[in-house]
C-alpha cells in the first residue's frame, strides 16, 4: 500500500512535471557549462530562444515540441526578467565583470603577487602528483618528466632576485623552490623513491606552503575589494541595494569558496565563513554558478532564479520551491516506500509486481 500511495502521489505531479525543465534552466552544473553559448543580445541578456535538443521521445512524437515551446517561452521569460533586475556582478576566477546600464565592464579579480605565491606553492604539490604511488625504481618516462620539471623551477629560482619585496616572503619563496630542486636531484640520481620518503619531503614543504596560501588569500581578498569599491562606487545606492552576484567556481572549491566570504561580508548577508556555501532564501543575493565560467551564462543565472522564484510562488505558494528538484517530495515518497524506509539505510527493495512482474 505505501508503493500505491507514494505511485499516486507522483501520478498526482503529472501536470506539473513539465516544470521540472526549470532544473536545466537554473541548474549552476557542469552540464549547464557545456551547453551551447546562448547568443548576446546586450551586456546580460540571456537566450530568447532554447537551443535545439535533442528529444528523448521517439521521432515524430507531438510532445517533443510541445515542451520545446516550453523551454522557449521559460527562456523568453528569463530574458525579460533578467533586463528588468539591476546591476550584476560576476566574478569568475581571475576576472571580475560588472552589467550596469547597458555596460559590461571588466576588472581583475587578482594580482600578479597572488599567481606568484600559487605557482611557487604548487612546485611540491606537482613533485607529490608525479610520484605519488612510486615505492622503488622509478621509470624512464618518469625519469625525464622530472628532468623537465626540473628545468621549470631552475628557470623561475634564477629570477627570484627581483621578485618579492617583503624579505621573509622573498626567503620562503627561495626556499620551496631550492628544497624542491634538491628533492629533484636527489630523486634523478637514485632513480627509486619509498613512499616514505615522499610523505618527509611534503611534510617538509608543508608550513611555507601553508604561509603561502594565507598570503594569496590576502592578496586576492584585496584586490577583489578594491575593484569592488571602484565598481560600486558607479552604482546609486538603489542600485547597489538591487546588486545581484554571481561567483563562478570549481566543484571541490565550491564550500568556503573566497569570493563567496567575501561578497556575503560586503553585500552583509550571514555566512558560514569557511563553510560558506549559496545561501537560499528569499532576498539572497549571492547566486554560486558551479563549473560555469562564461560572463553571460553565469548572468543569465540571475534571471533563472528570478523566473523560478515567480513560477514556485504562483504554482506552489512557495517562492522557493524550484530551489530544489521540483521531483524531489514526491521521489522521497517513492524511494521510501521501495526501501522500506530510510533511503539511508540501504534495504534491498522490496518485490512488487511494477518491478519484479515487469
Amino acid at each position: 500500500m505505501r508503493a500505491e500511495s507514494a505511485a499516486r502521489v507522483l501520478v498526482a505531479m503529472v501536470p506539473l512535471v513539465l516544470l521540472s525543465a526549470c532544473q536545466a534552466g537554473r541548474s549552476s552544473t557542469a552540464q549547464d557549462a557545456r551547453a551551447p553559448p546562448p547568443a548576446k543580445h546586450g551586456p546580460h541578456a540571456p537566450p530568447v530562444a532554447s537551443a535545439e535538443r535533442p528529444c528523448p521521445l521517439p521521432s515524430g512524437n507531438p510532445f517533443c515540441p510541445l515542451n520545446s515551446a516550453f523551454r522557449d517561452a521559460y527562456a523568453e521569460r528569463r530574458a525579460a526578467m533578467l533586463a528588468a533586475s539591476g546591476p550584476v556582478l560576476v566574478q569568475s576566477g581571475d576576472t571580475l565583470v560588472l552589467l550596469h546600464r547597458g555596460e559590461r565592464l571588466e576588472r581583475p579579480a587578482t594580482n600578479e603577487r597572488y599567481h606568484e605565491l600559487k605557482a611557487v606553492a604548487h612546485v611540491p604539490f606537482a613533485l607529490y602528483l608525479l610520484l605519488v604511488g612510486v615505492d622503488g625504481p622509478i621509470d624512464v618516462a618518469l625519469l625525464g618528466k622530472l628532468v623537465s620539471y626540473k628545468a621549470l623551477v631552475e628557470a623561475a629560482l634564477a629570477t627570484m632576485d627581483g621578485r618579492f619585496s617583503d624579505p621573509a616572503q622573498h626567503e620562503r619563496q627561495r626556499r620551496i623552490l631550492t628544497r624542491s630542486l634538491s628533492w629533484i636531484e636527489r630523486v634523478t640520481r637514485e632513480k627509486r623513491l619509498t613512499s616514505s620518503e615522499l610523505g618527509a619531503f611534503v611534510r617538509s614543504q608543508r608550513a611555507d606552503v601553508v604561509q603561502n596560501v594565507k598570503d594569496a588569500a590576502y592578496q586576492n581578498v584585496m584586490t577583489l575589494h578594491a575593484q569592488v569599491t571602484a565598481l560600486s562606487a558607479r552604482m546609486t545606492p538603489e542600485e547597489r541595494a538591487r546588486l545581484q552576484v554571481v561567483i563562478g567556481t570549481p566543484h571541490m572549491a565550491r564550500p568556503g569558496n573566497l569570493s563567496l566570504q567575501y561578497f556575503a561580508a560586503w553585500l552583509g548577508e550571514p555566512s558560514a565563513g569557511r563553510n560558506a556555501d549559496e545561501r537560499v532564501a528569499e532576498g539572497a543575493r549571492i547566486i554560486v554558478a558551479e563549473n560555469i565560467f562564461d560572463t553571460d551564462r553565469s548572468a543569465a543565472l540571475v534571471g533563472t532564479h528570478l523566473v523560478d522564484r515567480a513560477a514556485a510562488a504562483a504554482f506552489f505558494d512557495e517562492p522557493l520551491r524550484l530551489d530544489r528538484d521540483l521531483l524531489s517530495d514526491a521521489a522521497e515518497e517513492v524511494i521510501r516506500a521501495l526501501f522500506g524506509g530510510s533511503p539511508a539505510q540501504g534495504t534491498p527493495p522490496r518485490a512488487s509486481p511494477h518491478l519484479a512482474g515487469e
